[in-house]
């Protein structure tokens, strides 16, 4: 699969979020549930980036034609 870099630094942009009431979840609140997978969820794309960060600071990706472990 392949990943268009430059299409996605021209296209990425923040969450808007200006459309959501946040008023409205003292009326309905989320579930405990749901709060557990927003959490969840959260913790998921924090550690992307590590482990990303990790990764590349391997020697293996600085070593031409190293195979996969």
């Amino acid at each position: 699969m392949s990943f268009n870099l430059d299409h996605y630094k021209q296209t990425a942009k923040a969450v808007e979020v200006d459309d959501i009431d946040f008023d409205d979840f003292r009326d309905k609140p989320l579930s405990t549930e749901a709060i557990r997978c927003l959490h969840y969820m959260s913790d998921v794309e924090t550690h992307t980036v590590c482990y990303l960060r990790d990764l590349l600071v391997t020697p293996r990706t600085r070593t031409p034609g190293s195979p996969p472990s």
